[in-house]
């Protein structure tokens, strides 16, 4: 006969093998569903989904984490094969070795894709100084790329045109500042990615992208053409620079990111009304058309 007693002990089994099972769950280490690749000396992330060709591959700014582009990545494996990445020191990748130069962040790239056994022929989309890395590795690597989509990239005359930003007085001292929290749409695994920027190995692999960065701008400009591979060059609308000693700082960005339609000689520009530097933030369906468009003709 099942007592009272019976069922008021069971009950109490049941509670506490479900709080030792939650335990164990909260205890145990994550593991996101990507890949960890050994390059020898250190360990990258890379996540890919789709199956059709070619294979898009996404970098993105100094500072900013891949996780604000999984989603755009997601909704384009619909069309295409894509790939997000943590560079070295970021989300779930260890610091690297060496200078932290474009040619060494594209020189792991090339060591990750060979090692995963990620297929080409690649289209590369790169956003701020993911643009850097977009435009080198098209310019070394043009037996295997088919096309580029330039996000707000960065220019490697940037130090030079934009100097008058130097001369601004009062400016707050250069710090290291709080990262935003992750944003609420995210889903917990990416916030949990997102999280993961605000690491102290993050904010030295920004500091040394940051202390490198005019090397790396002189290996992007002398790095050569894109020939007449499909080139997609998305610009903000916004203005997000001032004037200063008589000079739109915003009117020589907008030169800059013209001057990058002479990559290839079968590009196209696209001002983005109403969104600043993040566009993929502002407008993601104007980034996912416009990467659809390079893939397209690369096809």
């Amino acid at each position: 006969m099942i007592t009272i007693k019976k069922i008021v002990y069971f009950s109490c089994w049941l509670v506490l093998l479900y709080a030792n099972f939650a335990s164990a769950n909260e205890n145990k280490p994550f593991k996101p569903p990507g890949k960890f690749i050994h390059l020898g000396m250190h360990v990258m992330y890379i996540d890919c989904f789709g199956d059709k060709s070619p294979t898009v591959l996404i970098d993105v700014g100094i500072a900013d984490s891949s996780a604000n582009w999984y989603k755009i990545a997601k909704t384009l494996s619909k069309s295409v094969r894509v790939c997000v990445y943590d560079r070295a020191g970021y989300g779930w990748s260890d610091p690297g070795p060496g200078k932290r130069t474009t040619s060494q962040i594209v020189h792991e790239l090339n060591m990750l894709l060979e090692i995963a056994k990620v297929p080409g022929p690649y289209v590369l989309v790169g956003h701020s100084f993911g643009g850097f890395t977009a435009r080198y590795f098209a310019a070394t690597r043009p037996d295997i790329v088919v096309g580029v989509v330039l996000v707000d990239s960065s220019h490697p005359e940037q130090i030079f045109r934009l100097s008058e930003l130097d001369s601004v007085k009062n400016r707050p001292p250069l710090k290291i500042t709080r990262r935003e929290p992750a944003p609420e749409n995210m889903t917990p695994f990416e916030k949990r990615w997102y999280s993961l920027n605000s690491s102290r190995k993050a904010v030295y692999a920004q500091m040394d992208e940051l202390k490198y960065f005019k090397e790396s701008a002189y290996e992007v400009k002398h790095a050569g053409s894109l020939f007449d591979i499909p080139l997609a060059v998305l610009t903000r609308g916004k203005r997000q620079l001032p004037d200063i000693n008589g000079v739109s700082l915003e009117s020589a960005w907008r030169e800059m990111q013209k001057d990058l339609l002479k990559l290839s000689t079968n590009s196209w520009h696209a001002v983005i009304e109403g969104s600043g530097h993040n566009i993929y933030k502002d407008a993601p369906s104007e980034v996912i058309n416009h990467v659809l468009s390079v893939v397209n003709k690369s096809r």
